[in-house]
């Protein structure tokens, strides 16, 4: 950032006519009634009651000491000071010029103008907008402000730089890094990258920025290491002996195995790794698969109790799978893609819903629901599934006896149409009642 140097200038060395000033004056020291010496310039013009106006150290100083105006002694307090409005709207339109016009410094005490300096000339009230903007303005050096003392123009700051500071930053011709001025001899001499200079080993000749890749890589007098070092084989020797030192230990065969025994153990051990990240990933995805179910939709059930009659026990299950937020579901689960339910248990049986909301195997205008069974072992299976309708005498109920025997589902691909409106889905969700019973369970029995 520039760092502006401030003038030390009054209104007196920048007004254009003089005489102008009269009306301003403070009636105790005859300075202007305006301060200028400010950071922001301000207009207030304080008077008396009877009009008599001073500046504002005057009014300070004169308070503080009798509460009363020095030329009509009338008393006056701090706060019954007013402004002469009249006085700062006059103010405000003499013609100055701009104070940059000077040089930096006065001469015995006098302003003394530049002809390179600003020759704007404009109205008080306009000063300050353009003070801020002036590109005759005075700041530091801003390269290595430290030690470049220059103060100089805003608008000669692009030629100090290229011409003069012995501290700008220029681009070296060879290696095109930025350098200060004054140390570019130097940098070419001892630094730049591209000096060529001697290898220390071998005497051969390389740019400076090559040599750190030129000793790890080519320089035949550097000392290494042998290539098979992982399999056993610690000697060093110069690089220029690499081929001479392999064809010695039987070609190295029993360095190349153990490195090859190496890898493999570690190829073994990457392969667990990953069979271990599969087994995550499939619990991942059955956590993922759960939570999905139970953030889309809401089963509310009774609990699964035993039948009675028959011959032989069962388990029933009896409840309903409400989901919500139907018209969403239609936009997220296009055709063939599922919304699946949470699971249900009867007795050691897990079971799930998978209801496809735009159907499945390109059966369009329809859902498509199945009922599935983590499989464990066979098992045959009587449910039925219902939709609520609105009118509860158009409530649709479909009817099945499967035997799970894998872990495909049953159900039908055509179930009911997915129009809004045919009463299914009332006030945006779709209610499915269920009811499941296991008619036998082929558990393994040894005798």
């Amino acid at each position: 950032m520039d760092k502006k140097i401030n003038l030390d200038y009054l209104i007196e060395d920048i007004i254009v006519n003089s005489e102008d000033l009269t009306p301003f004056q403070c009636q105790i020291c005859l300075n202007s009634v305006i301060d200028f010496k400010k950071e922001h310039l301000s207009f207030d013009v304080l008077q008396c009651r009877n009009g008599h106006i001073s500046c504002h150290d005057c009014w300070n100083r004169q308070l503080s000491i009798k509460t009363e105006c020095p030329s009509c002694k009338v008393k006056t307090l701090p706060n019954e000071l007013s402004r002469n409005i009249f006085l700062e709207n006059a103010f405000r339109s003499l013609t100055v010029i701009c104070p940059n016009k000077f040089k930096e410094s006065k001469f015995q005490g006098e302003a003394i103008h530049c002809e390179n300096g600003c020759p704007e000339i404009l109205k008080v009230e306009l000063l300050e907008h353009h003070l801020k903007e002036c590109q005759y303005q005075f700041i530091k050096c801003p390269n290595n402000s430290n030690k470049c003392k220059y103060i100089i123009r805003k608008n000669q700051i692009q030629n100090h730089n290229q011409s003069i500071c012995e501290y700008s930053l220029i681009q070296c011709e060879k290696c095109s890094e930025l350098v200060e001025r004054n140390k570019m001899k130097q940098h070419i001499q001892s630094e730049c990258n591209t000096l060529m200079v001697p290898c220390t080993k071998c005497s051969a000749t390389i740019g400076r920025k090559l040599m750190t890749h030129h000793l790890e890589n080519d320089c035949p007098m550097e000392e290494i290491s042998c290539i098979y070092k992982a399999g056993g084989c610690i000697k060093r020797f110069l690089r220029s002996q690499l081929s001479q030192h392999l064809t010695e230990n039987n070609n190295h065969i029993f360095y190349i195995q153990n490195i090859m025994d190496l890898n493999k153990i570690q190829l073994d051990e990457c392969n667990q790794d990953y069979r271990n990240l599969e087994k995550q990933h499939r619990e991942l995805e059955k956590r993922v698969f759960y939570l999905e179910s139970a953030v889309n939709s809401t089963v509310i059930n009774s609990k699964p109790h035993e039948c009675s009659g028959g011959g032989g026990g069962g388990n029933v299950f009896k409840g309903k799978w409400v989901i919500n937020n139907w018209d969403r579901k239609l936009r997220e689960y296009p055709i063939s893609k599922s919304l699946n339910s949470p699971f249900f248990q009867i007795g050691s049986s897990k079971f799930f819903i998978m209801l496809y909301p735009n159907g499945n195997n390109e059966v369009k205008g329809f859902l498509s629901i199945f009922l599935y069974k983590i499989y464990d072992r066979p098992t045959l299976v009587k449910y039925s599934l219902e939709a609520k309708n609105v009118d509860s005498s158009k409530n649709y109920k479909n009817t099945h006896t499967n035997n799970y025997i894998n872990n495909n589902g049953n159900g039908w691909f055509k179930w009911i149409e997915n129009k809004s409106q045919n009463g299914f889905f009332s006030n945006n969700s779709l209610t499915i009642s269920i009811s499941i019973k296991i008619i036998q369970d082929h558990s393994l029995v040894t005798e």
